[in-house]
């Protein structure tokens, strides 16, 4: 700002009594100051509009200046790494949590390392520590008793040529109290509650107890001798045994016509799915889910069930390879699954009896 005043206010003096010419900061115009060395008086010829723009012209320049100064000041100011260190608590009991707060800035291209390291706080017993944009802070155990202090705390950090610098905070300081008070050497230990004697609440019902539990008793046997008694006479009326059922539906089969109506492919499907639960039930493994040669490698020592296998392979070339069999063949497919039915049925006979027999013993 210096320059443009002295720009203004310079002029040319030529000796004594001599005119001086001042310089607009708006052009070249010349305004004339008329003044005498050694006279008070001064003649002013300049407009009035000329002098107010210039006065604030003179202001506006001022302004600016100080502004770019202050700049300039704060930036070097933000160029230099500060820490600040704070206890979020002045005192707290004895084993109490407390949190340290590490608020830093750090110059222009510099950054925290992934684990920075922080100095003047080995003595604390540390439970947590969380690092947030401008702060670190550190979570620890009031586990001492008395007044504490720390040391100056350092933390490190890498500039941005990649050297490790320190920057240092001061101390801080903390009171641990006591749980016992003020004075914890005056405190006598006592029990929180004097000793209660107490009884069990529940004698108090039990002359009620022992006749509700006869009662529930009671009724928890009338009900299964029912259900028992009634096990055995549903049962021989509702499920039919399993030889009984597969020759129901395979004549259900026949009856539907399916064949005749040319859904050789449905028919062999239903009649295979008959057969294969029927063997299920009486041989108790899953032949349902079991394809053929699974089936086949099952029952291999099994002379009786080896009849039914040409029944199920014929039933898959209808399934998969589309072979329609002729009526005739169809016929005698259905004459061989009654046969197969009927020669097992002592094996159902006897898984029967067994149930029954299971039934009567409960």
């Amino acid at each position: 700002m210096a320059p443009l005043l002295s720009l203004w206010f310079g002029c040319l003096i030529k000796g004594e009594g001599e005119w001086c010419n001042g310089f607009t900061l708006f052009g070249v115009l010349p305004k004339i100051m008329l003044f005498r060395r050694g006279s008070n008086r001064v003649m002013e010829c300049w407009p009035k509009k000329k002098i107010k723009i210039l006065v604030l012209s003179l202001l506006v320049l001022f302004m600016v200046d100080t502004y770019v100064a202050a700049q300039a000041e704060n930036k070097t100011k933000g160029s230099e790494p500060i820490v600040i260190a704070s206890l979020d608590s002045e005192s707290v009991p004895l084993g109490d949590m407390v949190w340290l707060t590490l608020k830093y800035r750090l110059p222009e291209g510099a950054r925290l390392p992934e684990k920075p390291q922080i100095k003047g706080i080995e003595g604390l017993t540390i439970i947590d520590r969380v690092i947030e944009g401008d702060h670190i802070k550190i979570r620890f155990l009031a586990d001492q008793l008395g007044a504490w202090k720390s040391g100056p705390i350092s933390l490190t950090y890498v500039d941005k040529d990649g050297n490790e610098r320190t920057m240092s905070a001061g101390p801080v300081s903390l009171t641990v109290l006591s749980n016992l008070g003020e004075k914890p050497e005056e405190a006598r230990l006592r029990p929180i509650q004097d000793i209660i004697p107490i009884e069990p609440k529940w004698l108090k019902y039990l002359p009620w107890a022992a006749p509700l539990a006869g009662l529930l008793f009671a009724i928890a046997a009338l009900a299964w001798w029912y259900r028992k008694r009634r096990s055995r006479d549903i049962l021989p009326e509702v499920f039919d045994p399993p030889h009984i059922r597969a020759r129901k539906e395979i004549d259900r089969l026949v009856a539907q016509g399916l064949y005749e109506e040319g859904k050789v492919k449905e028919f062999y499907f239903i009649f295979s799915e008959i057969l294969r639960r029927y063997m299920e039930e009486i041989r108790h493994f899953p032949a349902a889910e079991y394809t053929t040669e699974e089936i086949a490698h099952h029952i291999r020592n099994n002379e009786e069930d080896g009849k039914i296998l040409p029944l199920l392979r014929q039933a898959d070339l209808v399934k998969f390879a589309d072979t329609v069999p002729t009526p005739s063949r169809k016929d005698d497919d259905i004459q061989r699954a009654l046969s197969y039915i009927q020669d097992t049925v002592s094996v159902v006979e006897g898984d029967h009896a067994d149930l029954e027999a299971r039934e009567n013993a409960r």
